[in-house]
């Protein structure tokens, strides 16, 4: 059971602790509420290598910023590092892909005006 304030908030049943809960819930793209529509994240999906410093920038700015995203690692997988070529033109990590809109590297202005980071 989860209290806030003294008051019962939330029942978890389960193997785990409720604590373990709350941060898988916590950290969702987005919580359905009771009567509150909540908008929700744009689809981003991060191109990566396992030895690209920037791609562990951009990874990092998108947790600390609470944006979900996939990462793809295209050292990997040939066929997305395929697709990531032909839809960019570029060939280069990181590669972000924000809702259709391609940004090359790590451009924190671009990527913070598109997904809404003041």
């Amino acid at each position: 059971m989860n209290f806030e304030k003294g008051e019962l908030k939330n029942i978890v049943k389960g193997c785990y602790k409720p604590e373990q809960f709350n941060a898988i819930f916590e950290k969702a793209a987005f919580i359905v509420s009771e009567g509150v529509e909540k908008t929700p994240q744009k689809n981003v999906t991060v191109y990566t290598t396992p030895t690209c410093t920037w791609c562990t920038t951009i990874k990092r700015h998108l947790q600390e910023n609470g944006i979900k995203y996939r990462e793809i690692n295209v050292a990997a997988d040939q066929n997305a590092a395929e697709e990531m070529v032909r839809r960019s033109g570029q060939q280069g990590v990181p590669q972000t892909d924000i809702n259709g809109q391609f940004i090359v590297g790590f451009d924190k202005t671009r990527i913070n005006s598109l997904l809404g980071i003041n």
